[in-house]
């Protein structure tokens, strides 16, 4: 059931359905992050089954429910990694770390949530920027 954030980011009712997808990303085969995803699961109906197998997220989202991404909004800050994540991130709780939300859209509006924990020393942002 959507929390009042994840249905503020998905443009959903509180409480409805949502599908959560937690991975845990890897830079040169060691844990550099946590990424919990959520899906409002009214776009993505029996998307379990449809994924299982999938390398992919944006792959299936895109060949088995017509969801083509269009435009995401990303916040970073500064942050620690929490004792629940510490463990599978291979580092001491309070870690600093790069806190990441996204919203994600499509034609349709938001349909993608994603939080993540990224740790402070194996993760770098690089921006371009042109005058």
């Amino acid at each position: 059931a959507a929390s009042a954030e994840v249905a503020t980011a998905l443009d959903i009712r509180q409480g409805e359905p949502v599908v959560r997808l937690r991975r845990l990303r890897l830079g040169n085969d060691a844990p550099i992050g946590i990424q919990t995803a959520y899906l409002p699961l009214a776009r993505v109906p029996g998307f379990l089954a449809a994924a299982e197998g999938s390398a992919s997220l944006y792959e299936t989202l895109r060949t088995r429910f017509g969801i083509a991404p269009r435009e995401a909004r990303e916040v970073y800050r500064v942050g620690t990694v929490p004792e629940a994540d510490a463990a599978l991130l291979g580092i001491a709780p309070g870690s600093p770390a790069f806190v990441v939300e996204r919203i994600t859209s499509d034609a349709m509006g938001p349909f993608e949530f994603v939080h993540s924990i990224m740790r402070g020393d194996r993760y770098e942002i690089r921006s371009r920027l042109h005058v």
